[in-house]
């Protein structure tokens, strides 16, 4: 792997000042080859010194051109994490103070999306270094301002952590980050309405304050709201759009509606699959292992299945509610935000994006 302080020199070289740097940098090396042949055959000249000054002042100039295109570049870095900064306060601010129920569910900039886990590749790629990494950004798709708003979504879920230090500037991915990367299909989607996304994002904060008593409440009337505001009228559009296709497709053809369907059914067997997972990690109850457990044959079913997860999610929430707040709810706060995060990613990415293919 290339030396990252390598990479840095060649973007200063690369730069428009950093070339002309170079350029004087050929002049005086050139001078100085030539002067030396020169001397092997003129010994006098070593005392002629207009013949060698010029090219060592090339070299000066070379110098001070390529130390002023390096200190642009650190500049650029310290502004640029700045911004990253301003963005993050900005963000922790729409989550604290905005009305989550008059946002506009179609203009959402919030949840942890596929933009997101490239930018999080680019991290890891770049080794952290701000300079690379901001190249990375411009060869890439997206545009900085899209980055820099990744970068503090990812910084306020303490994916990464930004180093502003004089001496160290610089992004470290977290262990939460590269858990991410390892596993970028159970993320937060760009489907997630902004309204779950900020409810997230506020768990998140009151995790970081200490308030592991109500990031247990935030997150279970996050995944209700999204199960109740969101899922189920997806899974019933879902099946409204799946009937409309099995009948303009297949007229009546029994045997192929069977077969449609049982393509369809595979939305609501990932949320078999996915509560099991959730129900094991949260340790939330088997109140409803029967249920969960069997094998999910119809659409309806499954949408009495995610009523059963929202009568469960309540149930652990109100049980919760009568408890006294203590840093004993660490644990399970951080584990249930986290899963929450799962869940959430998983649901929309799932359910969503088979209502548009359809």
């Amino acid at each position: 792997m290339e030396n990252p302080y390598g990479k840095i020199l060649r973007l200063a070289i690369l730069s428009p000042v950093g070339i002309l740097g170079v350029g004087f940098l050929f002049l005086g090396s050139a001078g100085i080859f030539l002067y030396g042949l020169l001397i092997a055959y003129r010994p006098n000249l070593i005392f002629q010194w207009q013949s060698w000054v010029y090219p060592l002042i090339f070299l000066s100039i070379a110098s001070i051109l390529i130390s002023f295109s390096l200190l642009s570049i650190r500049r650029g870095a310290i502004k640029f994490i700045n911004e990253v900064k301003n963005k993050e306060k900005d963000l922790q601010k729409y989550a604290i103070n905005d009305d989550i129920d008059i946002i506009n569910e179609e203009s959402s900039e919030f949840g942890i999306n596929s933009r997101d886990i490239e930018i999080l590749k680019m991290i890891w790629d770049s080794g952290g270094f701000i300079p690379i990494l901001k190249q990375q950004i411009f060869d890439s798709p997206f545009s900085m301002d899209e980055a820099i708003i990744s970068l503090a979504k990812l910084a306020i879920l303490e994916y990464i952590h930004i180093s502003n230090e004089k001496m160290k500037l610089n992004i470290t991915i977290t262990p939460q980050g590269l858990d991410a990367l390892e596993l970028p299909k159970i993320t937060f989607t760009s489907l997630v309405p902004w309204d779950i996304s900020l409810m997230i994002i506020k768990a998140n904060l009151l995790y970081r304050e200490g308030n592991y008593d109500k990031v247990i409440l935030s997150v279970y009337n996050t995944l209700e709201r999204a199960f109740k505001a969101h899922l189920i009228p997806s899974i019933d559009n879902y099946r409204e759009k799946w009937n409309e296709n099995i009948k303009k497709k297949f007229g009546n053809d029994e045997k192929s509606i069977k077969l449609y369907e049982w393509a369809g059914i595979k939305t609501i067997a990932s949320l078999n699959a996915l509560w099991n997972f959730y129900k094991k990690e949260a340790n939330i109850g088997r109140k409803w292992e029967g249920l969960i457990d069997r094998e999910v044959k119809y659409l309806e079913e499954g949408r009495r299945l995610i009523d059963k997860m929202i009568d469960t999610i309540a149930d652990t929430r109100s049980k919760y509610a009568h408890n006294k707040p203590g840093t004993k709810y660490v644990k399970d706060a951080y584990r249930l935000l986290k899963l929450t995060e799962i869940v959430i990613g998983v649901l929309f990415e799932d359910l969503k994006n088979r209502i548009m293919e359809n």
